[in-house]
C-alpha cells in the first residue's frame, strides 16, 4: 500500500479544459469546451481530489473566475485552486466559494513573508506553497521567469511559515509525458516534513509508482490522462499498490 493520491488537473483557459507543454500558451490543446465537464468526468471516474488551474490568470493575461466558481459547485470532491493567486483577498473569495486548498507561488516568492497572512487567514491545511522549478531553480509568473532562487531553500522557508504542503512542479517535464523528475521529487520529500505534491512528466503505472516510492503525497496528472495514455482508474489502482494495475 502506498496511499498516493492521484489528482487530475483541470487547466482552463477562455472556460475550456486545456494543456500546455512546459507552460507555453502557444502550444496549447483543447480537450473539453467546458472545463466544468472535465471537472465532472474525473469526479464520476473515482478522482477524490481535482487540481483546477487559471491559466490566464497566471500569465495575467484573463480571468476564468466564473468557470472555477462553477466547478466548485458542481462537484463534492476537493479541489485545490492554482493561478494568478496573487492576493488574499482573491483567496478568500475561492475559499468561501468552496476550494478545499488554495495554491500561491509567485506572490510567495517575490515577497516570502506574505506567506504569514495566508496561512493566519486560511489555515496551515487549506495553504499550498507551489514551487515550481527549471534545475532547481523557481521559476515564477506563469513559468516565464526563472529566478535565482533554489526550490529547496524556499521549501524550508514555506514549512517555517506554516505552509501545510508543498506543490513541486517540474517546468521541463510538464505536459511532456517524459517521465516525472524521481530524483528531485525524493530531494523535495526528504527536504521538509510537510507532505510533497508532485506535478510534472507522469504518463504511465511505472511513473505512479515511482513517485509513490518517493515518498510523495500526491501526484497530479494531466496530460497522459487526457491523450489516454494511463486511464484514471489504473492510476488509482497504481498508487494504492494493486499489483495488477
Amino acid at each position: 500500500m502506498y496511499g498516493l493520491l492521484i489528482i487530475p488537473a483541470v487547466d482552463i483557459v477562455k472556460g475550456r479544459c486545456v494543456r500546455l507543454t512546459r507552460g507555453d500558451i502557444n502550444s496549447l490543446k483543447v480537450y473539453f469546451d467546458d472545463a466544468v465537464e472535465a471537472a465532472k468526468r474525473w469526479e464520476i471516474e473515482g478522482a477524490k481530489a481535482l487540481h483546477v488551474v487559471d491559466i490566464e490568470a497566471a500569465l495575467g493575461i484573463g480571468d476564468n473566475s466564473a468557470t472555477i466558481k462553477r466547478i466548485l459547485s458542481e462537484v463534492s470532491m476537493k479541489v485545490q485552486v492554482a493561478g494568478g493567486i496573487r492576493s488574499l483577498d482573491k483567496a478568500l473569495k475561492l475559499k468561501d466559494w468552496g476550494a478545499a486548498k488554495i495554491v500561491v507561488g509567485t506572490i510567495f516568492i517575490e515577497n516570502q513573508a506574505s506567506l504569514k497572512s495566508f496561512v493566519e487567514a486560511l489555515g496551515s491545511e487549506s495553504v499550498i506553497v507551489a514551487l515550481d522549478h527549471r534545475s532547481g531553480l523557481a521559476s515564477i509568473n506563469g513559468w516565464r521567469k526563472t529566478t535565482t532562487l533554489s526550490v529547496y531553500e524556499l521549501a524550508r522557508k514555506a514549512q517555517r511559515l506554516g505552509a501545510g504542503s508543498i506543490l513541486f512542479s517540474s517546468v521541463e517535464r510538464d505536459g511532456t509525458m517524459s517521465g516525472p523528475d524521481v530524483e528531485s521529487i525524493a530531494r523535495m520529500v526528504s527536504t521538509v516534513t510537510i507532505p510533497i505534491i508532485a506535478s510534472g512528466g507522469a504518463s504511465s503505472v511505472n511513473d505512479v509508482v515511482k513517485v509513490a516510492l518517493t515518498g510523495a503525497s500526491a501526484l497530479i496528472i494531466g496530460k497522459a490522462l487526457y491523450e489516454g495514455q494511463i486511464t484514471l482508474k489504473k492510476a488509482l489502482e497504481a498508487a494504492r499498490g494493486n499489483k495488477n494495475a
